[in-house]
């Protein structure tokens, strides 16, 4: 199932809304099909630095390349388009007799071929840099080196099969749309140290980039997927490297706490990666301080829910493989949780039931403070009580009197759980269906939940995080203050559905519920699941095109719905 698109990205629109992505370790390949729409594109960009951000293509005279310049629309290369493909990514053009084929591979660096039938004179000049993705940068002056195999900066190096010009010229003005649509500095210069240039009959060239110290090797292969399931699991690769999952991208291409503890059942688990998930739940325990792992490394421990979602990870890591060697060791870790934890800096216990700080939670802007007793908190609480016990561990409660001190979050006027108490909070959101999924509901309260979930707050691509009925909600994303206040997050879909699927939902019915999710895959991040939605129609995907928790609970729903 090859996501195959044709001349409808001849619209530059279409084009620039449509982006890939290729990620390693610490290097990443990424632009839209018409050119870099943001300052976080880019062809090499290797630890948060863009190196190689992009080439200014001629085939026959004619560009083929379609950057967008302030001030001027730079889509008449997009005329010369009538296929595009991915992954790889791969742009068929046509210029007169000449029809290109190009194809950026991703492995060791980035190796970008031009395949020719007919004869094409080809002349590509690098746009190159040196500065982080946050910044732009204007008339950049890069120290490089050139002879005629191509031309080597900082720790870079490129070189091709054409030979190499050296003509030094600063591209002015270069325009990122979707920086100026988040209110970003949107224009930048690059700097190009000359061209490659020559004639191609019949034949493929190529240009290779990569880091002096480690020249291009082996391409990394790229399976095909035959359904929208099983390119959920390609993209799922993308996040997890090593003991790491970098939670999303092209801001947060790191690991966090809470979004690696989240997606470990959906990204490692469930696909079968026991020995990563291993690696991933010691690294997490090995950055624990006090009871609480932290929400972004080194330092951040402002996370209330970090910890309980290790512990919810970890359960599901043993219902998997039982593996008594490998929980044995985490057995002091789950204590040590369910010793300091309810006594640290963020949370604490307080008649059975957790109380936190300020914007400890997911939900963790200044718009959604959420102090007292989140609803969702409190259900992983009692789970984690629960699994303690299960490994032979006295928790500081039993499960027993914090489940009955969790009734308290019925809200018998809107028929569904508290969002929090101590102080209520009656805002009907989602985090609600954490607690539904684990089942600690009662079955007429949790029907009743349920169908006030699905009515305020379903939407096709998941959850909004507030119902359009509250004064509070925003309806498109706008920045903080819509971020939890009526966005929409794929990522509680997993939740959403173990939660209809323990109430005895229809799982057909489900299976449509996926349908549009699935079928995003093939806009925003081609291959991969938004951070965010608008919580309004069109419900246009907003923030990160690819986050982990996204693809994660995405991947976790279809496993618990498909056959």
């Amino acid at each position: 199932m090859t996501l195959l698109y044709g001349r409808e990205l001849q619209d530059g629109k279409t084009a620039r809304s449509l982006e890939y992505l290729m990620a390693g370790e610490h290097t990443y390949c990424s632009a839209s099909v018409g050119g870099n729409t943001r300052k976080y594109h880019g062809l090499l960009v290797h630890r948060n630095r863009v190196y190689l951000a992009a080439l200014d293509e001629h085939v026959n005279g004619e560009r083929i390349s379609a950057q967008q310049y302030q001030g001027v629309p730079g889509d008449e290369g997009l005329l010369h388009l009538f296929s595009f493909s991915l992954y790889p990514p791969c742009w068929t053009c046509m210029v007169g007799d000449a029809l290109v084929r190009k194809t950026i591979s991703f492995g060791q660096g980035v190796t970008i071929t031009y395949t020719v039938t007919g004869v094409a004179s080809l002349t590509i000049r690098p746009l190159i840099t040196d500065r982080p993705v946050d910044q732009v940068v204007r008339d950049p002056h890069p120290a490089y080196e050139a002879d005629i195999a191509g031309v080597r900066w900082n720790e870079i190096e490129l070189e091709g099969d054409l030979p190499f010009t050296e003509d030094p010229a600063t591209y002015w003005n270069v325009w990122y749309e979707q920086e100026h649509e988040r209110g970003y500095d949107p224009v930048e210069d690059l700097f190009s140290p000359g061209y490659f240039t020559g004639t191609v009959q019949d034949g493929s060239v190529s240009l290779r980039c990569f880091l002096s110290n480690q020249r291009v090797g082996k391409v990394t292969t790229t399976p095909t997927p035959s359904s929208p399931r099983e390119w959920i699991d390609y993209a799922a690769e993308t996040f997890c490297h090593n003991d790491e999952i970098f939670a999303g991208y092209h801001w947060f291409p790191e690991s966090w706490g809470r979004d690696s503890a989240i997606s470990i059942a959906g990204l490692l688990i469930d696909r079968d990666r026991k020995e990563t998930a291993q690696a991933v739940l010691r690294r997490l325990a090995g950055k624990m301080d006090g009871g609480v792992i932290p929400n972004r490394f080194p330092d951040n421990y402002l996370s209330s829910d970090a910890s309980l979602w290790f512990i919810h990870a970890l359960g599901r890591y043993r219902r998997r493989w039982g593996d008594d060697r490998f929980i044995a060791g985490m057995r002091p870790v789950v204590a040590e949780i369910l010793g300091q934890y309810p006594e640290s800096g963020v949370a604490t216990l307080d008649h059975d039931l957790i109380r936190v700080v300020p914007r400890s939670t997911w939900m963790d802007t200044v718009y959604t403070p959420r102090e007292g007793k989140p609803v969702e908190i409190n259900a992983l609480w009692i789970h984690a009580l629960d699994e303690a016990e299960s490994m032979g561990i006295i928790p500081p409660v039993s499960v027993e009197s914090a489940a009955g001190a969790f009734r308290a979050f019925w809200n018998e006027g809107a028929h569904c759980l508290y969002d929090r108490i101590d102080p209520v909070d009656p805002a009907i959101r989602p985090n609600q269906v954490i607690a539904l999924g684990l089942g600690l509901v009662e079955q007429d309260h949790a029907t009743a939940a349920l169908e006030t979930v699905t009515r305020e707050l379903l939407t096709p691509y998941g959850l909004r995080t507030l119902s359009p009925r509250d004064p509070a909600y925003r309806g498109r994303f706008d920045g903080d203050s819509s971020y939890h206040n009526g966005c929409v997050w794929p990522w509680l879909t997993g939740c959403y559905v173990e939660a209809l699927l323990r109430n005895g939902r229809d799982r057909q019915a489900i299976t449509l519920l996926l349908l549009p999710i699935l079928s995003h895959i093939r806009e925003a991040g081609a291959g991969y699941i938004s951070e965010i939605f608008d919580g309004d129609p069109p419900f246009l995907p907003r923030g990160c095109i690819a986050q982990a928790w996204s693809v994660a609970e995405i991947s976790r729903a279809c496993r618990m719905v498909f056959p």
